[in-house]
């Protein structure tokens, strides 16, 4: 993260869905567009949360201008964004847990379908 610099645009509290949706803007001039895993803990420090709590929903960047907005949800508990996440979201930000998950949710389904097709016969 050298030539970045972040800076959290707005924060809106959702206490329905027990969470913080944040939006922060990112300055890279002649660098690629940051990693989720550099954002997700940078606004975990900033927001004094756990790195488990936080998800990114989108990271948006600009053509040429070298500047990305990042659209961000800081849970209050990790339990609750497993549950009301979609699964891609998880699957991205998780890393190799999540691609795990997504792997057993998807033969999950895929079992069911069968059993679906059983009864059907």
């Amino acid at each position: 993260m050298s030539a970045e610099s972040f800076n959290i645009s707005a924060i809106r509290e959702n206490k329905l869905l027990a969470r913080r949706e944040v939006l922060v803007e990112v300055s890279h001039h002649k660098a690629p567009t940051p990693t989720r895993k550099d954002l997700r803990e940078w606004v975990a420090k900033q927001l004094g949360v756990d790195v488990s709590s936080v998800f990114i929903r989108k990271i948006k960047t600009e053509y040429g201008i070298g500047k990305s907005v990042a659209e961000v949800h800081v849970y209050s508990d990790s339990k609750m964004a497993r549950i009301i996440e979609p699964l891609y979201i998880l699957a991205r930000n998780l890393g190799e847990e999540g691609k795990k998950l997504l792997e057993e949710v998807k033969k999950k389904r895929s079992e069911r379908r069968e059993k679906k097709r059983k009864r059907k016969k």
